[in-house]
Formats: structure tokens, sequence, C-alpha cells
């Protein structure tokens, strides 16, 4: 017995002292490292984790930027987060050193419970593998001219269905925002898949719609599940923990849609009158529209007969995630673009003004198309500028450093993720005059809009920073730009947009920021500047559909 009692108390004070060196070294990788950037005082425990609002924390990090300097050490828990303000030193580290900082930190939910055996697939998850060099040549289709050349019919005509819609004059401010979340999924819907929005009804946008949100909650720091951060909660079944029902949800939508959009994509590049076999130059029929998704089955099957496959992404699961990606992406962040622009037109009626007036002038008698879009540089201005004063992604996704690193004389060890600022970058006082307001006649004074003495001024500068760098950065960046100057060009021609009531324009009060920063709902009337111009609308809305149909769309 006494050997017993001896040998139960050992394991006691064996597991005590196992406990406390772990509870104290978990204590102590809460501090900030030595040599790491300065930020804000830590608590043991917690690090900076207490001090960060988990809505609109980039305001913050902004704040602690004019203390600590452009760049910003937080702790996170046990975790390193470092937050970039100056444009150079992001252009630094995921441009110049992309090997080391291109990246993803592990996410448990997504990667375990939406992704599970596609998790080395989606845009969001992919790490810095040659799979992700495949993955960006296979879009690299999108952003080529003769990509962008192809997409601007499909614009066109979306854009004016979304205008002939506005002619119903809507009720409410709901049903001015289903017009515009229409026109969002519509255009990239055509453009990656070839998939007509009005061919699946209303059941495809509500699913998508519903999913979206279910993956925003899950995503977003301000409603992500508390399991996030704390492991024993994984283990609770799924009938008691509502996040793992979210999960599931957007798990199956993402299996049923994303390869639905292949599936839709093969009837643009296999003839069935030839027996399902391809035809044509490359073994396919050229005659027709090839989306995104199209082009990538098609180079697949000319580098198969050449032993290349290897090269690019080849199975269907592959390809399916890179459409259902790209389309999640660009629907949300085009839309705040889109609506963001639409208030900030009502709020300021002066640029309005302008915008009408270089839109009449060019286009006097239709609306706007892409023959007319390059002659249209104030419009592409207040495009530029909306993004840079609302951004869609004021702090983008993180970047994680992957080996030790040092810049600025700071030591970034490995597995720390870095961030890019992007609003507090437009927002620097030293670069831009104003910055607090819509002025698009910045960018018409500079190509990246910023003042003449500016601090940040360097050769490789963007006008804006919203959409990421290096091997990161959004491919579908102009894509959506120019889905959005062509909406806006072709309902200024028809409409003066009228604020009935004050808008709120605040960011904090006005707009909700999570991943994605949107306007709340809010009322603007769409006035005809003449009956006249109803018709051409119409007209507009049926040559447009038609040369659709004319390509096979």
């Amino acid at each position: 017995m006494a050997s017993q009692a001896f040998l139960l108390g050992a394991s006691i004070t064996v597991a005590a002292i196992w406990l406390t060196v772990t509870f104290i070294r978990y204590l102590l990788s809460t501090q900030r490292p030595k040599d790491f950037p300065p930020g804000p005082p830590t608590f043991p425990g917690l690090g900076n984790l207490h001090q960060i609002p988990l809505k609109l924390p980039f305001i913050k990090f902004q704040e602690w930027s004019k203390t600590y300097g452009d760049i910003v050490g937080l702790k996170l828990g046990s975790n390193n987060l470092i937050v970039l303000h100056n444009p150079e030193h992001m252009h630094e580290l995921f441009e110049k050193r992309s090997a080391i900082y291109s990246g993803r930190p592990y996410a448990y939910i997504p990667v375990e419970h939406v992704y599970q055996e596609h998790k080395d697939k989606h845009i969001i998850n992919l790490q810095n593998t040659p799979y992700l060099r495949k993955w960006r040549a296979n879009v690299a289709y999108l952003v080529s001219t003769a990509g962008i050349r192809q997409n601007m019919p499909i614009q066109e005509a979306t854009a004016a269905t979304l205008v002939n819609k506005l002619l119903q004059q809507p009720s409410s401010p709901s049903d001015c925002f289903d017009h515009f979340k229409y026109w969002a999924l519509a255009t990239p819907l055509l453009a990656i898949s070839g998939q007509r929005l009005e061919d699946h009804g209303k059941t495809f946008t509500d699913r998508f719609c519903t999913a979206q949100q279910k993956w925003v909650e899950i995503l977003e720091p301000g409603t992500a599940p508390l399991a996030t951060f704390f492991p024993p909660l994984r283990w609770v079944p799924e009938r008691f923990s509502g996040w793992k029902k979210k999960a599931r949800y957007v798990r199956e939508y993402m299996i049923d849609e994303y390869f639905s959009l292949v599936e839709s994509a093969k009837k643009f590049c296999i003839s069935p009158d030839n027996g399902g076999k391809p035809k044509g130059k490359s073994g396919y029929d050229t005659g027709r529209f090839r989306c995104v998704l199209t082009r990538i089955l098609e180079e697949v099957a000319e580098r198969k007969g050449k032993g290349q496959e290897n090269q690019l992404l080849s199975t269907d699961a592959e390809i399916a995630y890179v459409g259902g990606g790209l389309l999640d992406a660009a629907v949300d962040t085009t839309l705040a673009t889109f609506t963001s622009l639409i208030m900030f037109m009502a709020a300021y009626p002066e640029v309005q003004a302008k915008a009408c007036e270089e839109i009449h002038r060019v286009s006097p008698d239709k609306p706007p198309g892409a023959n007319v879009a390059g002659q249209l540089p104030y419009v592409q201005a207040c495009v530029t500028e909306i993004i840079r004063l609302r951004p869609p992604v004021p702090s983008g996704l993180s970047h994680l450093a992957e080996r030790d690193d040092v810049f600025m004389g700071y030591k970034i060890p490995k597995g720390t993720s870095v961030l890019a600022n992007a609003w507090a970058i437009h927002q620097n006082t030293d670069d831009f005059d104003h910055p607090e307001e819509f002025r698009p006649e910045r960018y018409l004074q500079n190509p990246v809009g910023i003042k003449p003495d500016a601090k940040n001024s360097f050769e490789r500068r963007r006008p804006t920073y919203t959409f990421g760098a290096g091997r990161r950065v959004c491919p579908g960046t102009q894509f959506a730009e120019n889905a959005v100057a062509m909406a806006i060009s072709k309902v200024l021609w028809a409409f003066k947009i009228v604020a009935p009531e004050p808008l709120d324009l605040s960011l904090e009060t006005g707009f909700h920021s999570g991943l994605v920063t949107t306007p709340n709902p809010f009322k603007v009337d769409f006035v005809l500047h003449d009956e006249a111009r109803k018709e051409s609308v119409v007209l507009d809305h049926k040559e447009t559909s038609a040369a659709l149909e004319q390509i096979g769309i």
C-alpha cells in the first residue's frame, strides 16, 4: 500500500510539474519575441487579444501605427501577427520576398469541416506550393488582354439587365439591393462557367446567398465559433453545435455547385453532335464562347496529348474549386464596391454630375458600351477612388512567413501571420490630400492618386492595395473594376441617383465590416434624366442579350 501511495503521489507530482511547465511556457509564448516589431504591451496568456476589437480592427491597427510605426507587432495568444502600414514594405515582403510570404495560416474549421478532402484546392487555403503556381497559371487568361476583351459583352449585357430592372422603380431599398445582388452574381457566373443566372431561378440564388452568409459567419472574427480559439469545444456533437451545421451546409453547397460549374463549362468545349468528342482547333469548337473553366478544360486536354498535363490542374475537383473559389471571391467584393459607389454618387452630387457629363458627351444617344469604355477616364477614376475610400477588403487575408526572416532590423519568426492594412495605406495624409473625402480627381492628376510630394512614392506603387499583392494578388481585380465601371456608366446614362434622406457615410455606423466591408441598407431613388431614355434602356437590354446569344451563351 505504501509503495502504491508513493507511486500515486509521484505521478501527481510529475503531472503537476508538467502542467506547471506547460503553463509557464505558454505564458512566455504570449510575450513579444526578442527583436520583434514594436506594438502595445502584452498581457500574460492573452498577448494583445484583449486589445483588438472584433469590429473594424484595421482602424485600431492604424491608431497603433501612429505610436509604434509602420510595422506593428502583435501577439494573439501564442501566435505572432505583424501588420504593415507602408505600401513599400508590402511590395518588399509580398512581391520581392514572395517565396517566403505567400503561405496561409492554418484555419481549423474551414480546413477540417468545410474543405476536408479538398483542403488543398480552395484559393483561401492554398499554400505556397507548386499547386499555387498551377492555380495562377490556370486563371491567367482572366487577366489577359484576350480574356478582358471576351468578357466585355458579358459585362455589357448584365449591366444592361440591371438598368432595365431599375426602370421598375423599386418601392423599397431591399428591392434595389436585390437587383444589385443579381447583377453581382450573374456577371462572374457567366464569365467563369458560361451559366446564365436566369436559367437557374431563384432557388440557386437563394442557396448561394445562404451559403455565403453562413460562410462569413464562420470566418468573421466577430462571429467566428468559439471552437476556433478553444479546441475542447471542437468535440461537442453537431446537434449541440450550430457552427458544425453551418460548416456542413457550406460544404454541401460547394460540392454540389462547384462541380456543376465544371459540367456547364464542358458544354462549351465538347460537341454533342460529334458523339461527345471534341472538334475544331486543338480538338475544340472554336466558334462558341469559352468561359474561364472551358479554357482550362481545353488546355488540359491539349497538354495531355503532349504529356504535359502535370503542368496544369487536371481533375474535375481541382477545376471545380478554381471556378467556385473565383465566384465566391468575386460576388461579395464586387457588390460591396458597387453599392458603395452608388451611395457616394448620391452623397456627392457634384461628382455624379461630372461623371454624367462625361458619359453623355461620349455616348449621347444610347447607353455606353465596351466601344467607349476607354473614353471615360473620370468614371474609371470614380471606381478607383471608391475602392481607395471604402475598400471592400480593408486588411485582406493573412500571409504566412514560411521561414525566419529579418526586415528593417526586426526578426520575423517562422509561422508569423502578416497582414497589410490597406485601409491605413489609403488614408495616409502624407500621401493623399484629404483622404477622407471622395475625390476622383486625384486619379486624373496622378495615376496612383497621391500628391506630388507624397512620402511613399515609388516606382512600383499601385493606385490601391485592396486586392493584395505578390503571388496572392486577386486575379479578378481588373474584371471586377471593369464590371463596376460598365454598370455605373449605364446607370448614370439613364438615371440621376438621388438620396431622399441623409446618407450615413461613416465607416463606423453606416457600414458593416467583417471579411468584406459593405454599406448598411440605404435609400436612394433612380430618376430618369428624361422619358426618352426609357426606350433606349429597353433596346440596350435586348441588343446586349442578343449579342450573347450570337456567341453561344
